[in-house]
């Protein structure tokens, strides 16, 4: 059991013509005891140098990494008391997957006795008490990560790494192997850090997620916070499928209430009652940034029943562009005339309702607004009452 510091820590590379290249700026990241902590972010974020360097591999720059309140900046890997998940499961070709499992306790000199348990016990885990007579090239790739995986568990670490593990699987093994890392923490107790590129596995996986970008930290909270209150325009986009709608345009006054205006050739012109947050006031008559989830917008197909008339404050008009059946929702492409939006809607569509014009209401209660300068978010606006 053990926590995990990262204090002030940069990783900064020589590049050619002696400019400096800093892959991670600064970042400040503390892992509770029995903590799922995942580090999300695109291609090139500086999310996989952080753990290598958690995990020995990469050399720190600048700053400091505390296991368990113990400083292992000059300390080997080897002695760091942590084990790691790798992409590309590093199995030993010639050895059984018994083998596999115990090479690094047999490095570490434990005794035959304990060497058998563990791998045994390892092996029940996982489901591959069955395997362990054969080699790797007869694995499945998923066979192959549970491997990995055990021969991580094998080691009893303080702290467990793992570094973009799935991302080599198909979509049905990578969900089983999910929902398997996701038992296997609960079971083992043990502080866990996960990389990956992919938000649906950070979503479903992490206790915490901290979302990275260009090597800076852009949000560290917990998954449902993340997608409900962003902080900025990059965490909105990269968190939730499909991704966030972003709409240009200005913020009117409108008596007690504020009108966002898309900009000129569009159709989205929906109202916000005054928000007494200075934030809001100062943007009144200048551009914002309107985000709508796909999955908070909903196509209105049929006339409200009398007493129950669509609020003319939340619904605009647009055009049904392409069709995409789910099964149980419907993926809409709209065309407002300025922008191209995704509606996830619950109605049933067709093909042949392209190119047909459709009233669509939005959810004002998870709207959010952003300054188009520094992308930085508004407050978040609450819905004005339903007329």
């Amino acid at each position: 059991m053990a926590k995990v510091s990262v204090r002030n820590v940069s990783k900064i590379y020589l590049a050619e013509k002696g400019r400096n290249v800093t892959a991670v700026k600064d970042l400040n990241v503390e892992v509770a005891d029995r903590e799922f902590l995942v580090l999300v972010g695109p291609s090139g974020c500086g999310k996989s140098t952080t753990l290598r360097m958690i995990a020995g591999l990469e050399e720190i720059s600048k700053g400091d990494i505390f296991i368990d309140d113990k400083r292992v900046n000059d300390l080997a890997p080897k002695d760091r008391d942590i084990a790691m998940v790798f992409q590309n499961c590093a199995l030993y070709p010639h050895m059984t997957v018994f083998d596999n499992l115990a090479f690094g306790l047999k490095m570490r000199k434990f005794s035959k006795a304990e060497i058998r348990k563990r791998v045994v016990d390892a092996a029940g885990v996982l489901g591959i008490d069955g395997l362990l007579d054969r080699k790797p090239k007869t694995l499945s790739g998923g066979q192959r990560q549970r491997v990995a995986v055990g021969r991580a568990i094998v080691r009893q670490p303080k702290v467990f790494l793992f570094d973009e593990p799935l991302s080599n699987l198909d979509a049905k093994v990578r969900l089983q192997m999910r929902t398997e890392i996701t038992k296997l923490h609960q079971r083992l107790q043990t502080a866990m850090i996960y990389v990956t590129h992919d938000q649906v596995e950070a979503m479903t996986l992490g206790d915490r997620i901290v979302v990275m970008n260009d090597g800076v930290v852009q949000q560290n909270d917990a998954p449902l916070k993340l997608y409900n209150e962003p902080v900025n325009q990059f965490v909105a986009s990269f968190i939730g499928s499909p991704p966030i709608n972003f709409v240009t345009g200005t913020l009117k006054a409108d008596g007690e209430k504020l009108r966002f205006c898309e900009i000129e050739g569009g159709t989205i012109e929906i109202t916000f009652p005054v928000n007494s947050r200075p934030e809001v006031r100062e943007f009144i008559g200048k551009p914002v940034i309107l985000g709508i989830r796909p999955e908070n917008l909903e196509a209105v197909r049929f006339e409200r029943k009398e007493g129950r008339r669509a609020p003319a404050d939340n619904v605009f008009p647009a055009i049904v562009d392409i069709v995409e059946p789910m099964g149980a929702e419907t993926n809409l492409y709209l065309q407002t005339g300025a922008h191209t939006l995704v509606c996830r809607s619950r109605s049933a569509f067709d093909h042949g309702e392209a190119g047909h014009r459709f009233q669509f209401e939005v959810n004002l209660e998870k709207a959010h607004l952003f300054d188009p300068v520094s992308t930085r978010s508004l407050v978040y606006v609450q819905p004005s009452a339903a007329a």
